[in-house]
C-alpha cells in the first residue's frame, strides 16, 4: 500500500513540476500547475509519513485477524502433538519399567501387570516357596514381624525407583497368590499391609 502511494503521488509531483516550469516559461495556467504540484508533493509528503509509520506493506484487519487465526492454530496443533508425542513417551516408558519388573520378580516370586488407568503394577506370585513364605508370614505376622518389615521395605525401594523412572506418583501392590487377595500396598514411599491373620503377641 504504502509503496503504491509513493509511486503514484511521486509521478504525479514530477508531472507537476514539469507542468508548473513550462507554464511559467510560455504563459501557461501557472496558477492552476502550481496548486495541482502542491497538492502532489502534500500528498507525497503523507505517503513517505505513512510507510514510515506502516512500513512499506500494510495488513489490513482482516488479514491481521487472519495472521492471527493462524498462529492459534499453529500453536494448538503444536500443543497437540507435543501432548501426542509426550503420551506417546510415557507409555513406552511404562512398557518398559513393566518389562523389567517382570524380569526383577519373574525367577522367584511371579509376574507383574500393569493398569495404567490407576498407575499400578500388581506383583502376582506364581512360584511356590514365595507363595507359601508370605503364605506364613501373613499368618502368623508377630512371630514373622522382621521378615514382614524386610519385605516391606524392599517393595518401598523399588516403588521409588519406579516413581522415579517414570517421573510420577504409582502403586506397587503384592497378592497373597495367583487368586489371593492384596496383602501390600505401596505408594508415595507409604507400605500399607492388608489381610494379616490375628496372632496374639508370644
Amino acid at each position: 500500500m504504502g509503496i503504491v502511494l509513493i509511486f503514484v503521488f511521486g509521478v504525479m509531483t514530477l508531472m507537476g513540476v514539469m507542468s508548473w516550469w513550462y507554464a511559467s516559461h510560455y504563459n501557461g495556467l501557472v496558477g492552476t500547475t502550481r496548486i495541482l504540484t502542491i497538492v502532489s508533493i502534500l500528498g507525497l509528503l503523507f505517503s513517505a509519513g505513512y510507510v514510515y509509520k506502516n512500513g512499506w506493506s500494510s495488513s489490513g484487519p482482516n488479514q491481521k485477524v487472519s495472521k492471527q487465526e493462524n498462529v492459534s492454530s499453529n500453536q494448538y496443533f503444536a500443543k497437540k502433538n507435543a501432548e501426542a508425542e509426550s503420551a506417546a513417551k510415557l507409555k513406552q516408558n511404562q512398557q518398559n519399567v513393566l518389562k523389567q519388573l517382570n524380569k526383577s520378580y519373574n525367577a522367584t516370586v511371579g509376574t507383574v501387570s500393569f493398569n495404567a488407568d490407576t498407575k499400578t503394577f500388581t506383583v502376582t506370585p506364581t512360584k511356590a516357596d514365595f507363595i507359601k513364605s508370605v503364605t506364613t508370614m501373613w499368618k502368623y505376622p508377630v512371630t514373622n514381624k522382621k521378615s514382614i518389615a524386610s519385605l516391606s521395605a524392599n517393595y518401598v525401594k523399588m516403588s521409588k525407583s519406579i516413581d522415579k523412572a517414570l517421573k510420577g506418583s504409582y502403586t506397587l501392590q503384592l497378592k497373597k497368590s495367583k487368586s489371593g487377595p492384596l496383602i501390600l500396598s505401596v505408594k508415595d514411599g507409604k507400605a500399607t499391609l492388608m489381610n494379616e491373620s490375628s496372632q496374639s503377641a508370644q
